[in-house]
C-alpha cells in the first residue's frame, strides 16, 4: 500500500516532535559522556610521558586541515617573516592553535607539565597535545603551511605543540570551572605566581609606570576570556619576579583588600584588553554584576572573589606538596608560601573570604528572580556548547516562571544568541536578582 503524505499541519506537528525528542535524546548522551570523559585527565600513558596534558586528548585525530590562518602576537618564530603561531580548522569543525617555534631543549614537555598542574588545580587553560609529522601528518600537510613546514624541517625540528583554540564565542568543552570569573580570575594569578610567569599580571610596572604600556601590550594577549571563564594560555615554568608584592599578597589575603590586585590584575583586564589604559573602569569593560552576567562586575563582590582565587590555589598547592605529590619544578613562590603559610592556615583564609563573599551577595535584594532560557548549540562534531542566556522576564521570588519551551521556541530564543546556529537546545533558568535592563 503506497504512503500516503501528511497533510501540512499535521507534517510539521510530527517534524517539530521529531526535533524535540532527538534533540532531548542526543542531547542527553552526548552531553553526559562529555562530562565524564573531561574528568579523565591522568593518569594515561601519553600524560605520563608528557606527551599530552590531558586524558581527554590522547592523540590528534586530525584526518585533514580545512584552513589556516597565522595568529597575531607571539614573540617565537622560526623567522621573522612568520607568524608566532598558526590557527587551523579541521574537517570536523574544531579548532586549533599550532606553535613551532619555542620548543624548550628540543621539545614541549615543560609547556605540557605547566598545562597538566593546571588541569590539576582546575584553573581553565586549553589542552595541549605534542605532534610530530608522523604522529599527526595532516597538522602539516596543508598548503599554507608549506613554507612554515620547509623551514621548521630546515632547522631540523621535531616537535610542534597542539592547543585548542580559545574563542571568546564559546567555553572551552573541558576546562569547566564552577567558580564565578572572577574567581578564575585569581586563580590564574596565584598559577602564575607558583610558576613563574612573568608575561601576565607580575611584571606589569616592572621598569616603572614608563613601561606600563609597553609591557601591557605583551602580556595582554596571554589570558583569553569566553562567555563564562577567564583562560590562560601558552603556560611554562620560569623564575617569578618581584618576590616583595608576593610575600605582601600572602600577608594581606584574608585580612584586609589585597592592593596588589587593583594595581595589576585589574589594569590588566580593565584597561589594557578593553581599550588601552584609562579607557575604562572594570563595569564599563565587562558590564554590572547580575544573574545573567558571569563577567558582571561588582566593586565589592569581584574583590573579594578575585582573592578567593588566589587563596584557593595556593591551597591547593599546599595540599599537593604536603601530600608529597608535587613532581613540577619548585619556584622560589613556592619555597615562600611554604614558609608563609600552612595548610590549615590557607584554608582558613579561603573560609574567611567565602563568609565575605556570601555575606556581600546576601545585601543584594532577593525579593525578584530572573527567568531566562540558558543556551547550547550543537557543533559539527555532535558536541554541545554552551553560548549564553537569554532574560525573558524578572518575578517575583515565589511565582513560577512558567515559561514553556517547544522546538520552536527554542529556535526563536536561541538561535540569535547562539550566533544564528540552527541547531540549539534551551533550559529554563532562575536566577536571584532582577534581569538585567536591555
Amino acid at each position: 500500500m503506497p504512503v500516503r503524505p501528511l497533510p501540512g499541519f499535521q507534517r510539521w506537528l510530527f517534524a517539530a516532535f521529531a526535533v524535540t525528542c532527538g534533540v532531548a535524546f542526543r542531547h542527553d548522551r552526548i552531553g553526559g559522556a562529555v562530562s565524564s570523559n573531561c574528568d579523565l585527565h591522568d593518569g594515561c600513558e601519553c600524560w605520563q610521558q608528557k606527551v599530552c596534558s590531558s586524558c581527554t586528548l590522547s592523540r590528534c585525530g586530525i584526518d585533514h586541515v580545512l584552513s589556516v590562518r597565522p595568529l597575531q602576537g607571539g614573540t617565537n618564530r622560526l623567522r621573522p617573516d612568520l607568524a608566532a603561531a598558526y590557527g587551523l580548522e579541521d574537517s570536523l569543525g574544531r579548532h586549533w592553535a599550532l606553535k613551532l617555534a619555542d620548543q624548550e631543549n628540543g621539545s614541549y614537555d615543560r609547556s605540557v607539565l605547566a598545562s597538566q598542574l593546571a588541569h590539576t588545580l582546575k584553573v581553565p587553560t586549553p589542552r595541549v597535545l605534542q605532534v610530530s609529522m608522523a604522529s599527526c601528518p595532516a597538522v602539516f600537510q596543508h598548503k599554507d603551511l608549506q613554507e612554515v613546514v620547509a623551514e621548521f624541517q630546515r632547522q631540523k625540528r621535531h616537535w610542534a605543540l597542539l592547543q585548542e583554540f580559545v574563542s571568546e564565542n564559546q567555553d572551552l568543552q573541558c576546562a569547566a570551572n564552577l567558580e564565578p570569573f572572577w574567581v578564575q580570575v585569581g586563580q590564574i594569578a596565584m598559577f602564575d605566581w607558583i610558576t613563574g610567569r612573568n608575561d601576565l599580571f607580575n611584571d606589569l610596572l616592572v621598569g616603572g609606570e614608563t613601561a606600563l604600556a609597553d609591557n601591557m601590550e605583551v602580556n595582554k594577549d596571554n589570558i583569553k576570556t569566553t562567555p563564562s571563564q577567564a583562560v590562560e594560555i601558552d603556560l611554562g615554568f620560569s623564575e617569578p619576579c618581584c618576590l616583595d608584592d608576593f610575600v605582601e599578597i600572602l600577608s594581606q589575603l584574608g585580612q584586609r583588600r589585597v592592593a596588589w590586585v587593583p594595581s595589576h590584575i585589574l589594569v590588566l583586564m580593565c584597561e589594557g584588553r578593553n581599550g588601552g589604559l584609562g579607557s575604562q573602569m572594570c563595569s564599563s569593560a565587562f558590564g554590572d554584576y547580575s544573574a545573567l552576567r558571569p563577567k558582571g562586575w561588582h566593586p565589592e563582590i569581584s574583590r573579594i572573589q578575585i582573592e578567593r582565587g588566589l587563596a584557593q590555589v595556593a591551597t591547593a598547592v599546599l595540599n599537593l606538596t604536603g601530600s608529597q605529590a608535587w613532581s613540577y619544578p619548585v619556584s622560589a613562590t613556592l619555597t615562600l608560601l611554604q614558609e608563609k603559610w600552612s595548610k590549615n592556615g590557607a584554608q582558613a583564609v579561603v573560609d574567611r573570604l567565602r563568609t565575605e563573599e556570601e555575606a556581600a551577595t546576601e545585601v543584594i535584594p532577593t525579593d525578584q528572580k530572573c527567568c531566562s532560557v540558558a543556551c547550547q548549540y550543537r557543533s559539527r562534531f555532535w558536541t554541545w556548547h554552551h553560548c549564553g542566556e537569554k532574560a525573558m522576564k524578572t518575578v517575583m521570588i515565589e511565582d513560577a516562571c512558567n515559561i514553556r519551551l517547544s522546538a520552536i521556541s527554542m529556535m526563536l530564543h536561541c538561535s540569535p544568541v547562539c550566533g544564528g546556529a540552527t541547531k540549539v537546545w534551551g533550559t529554563v533558568k532562575e536566577s536571584k536578582g532582577s534581569c538585567p535592563a536591555g
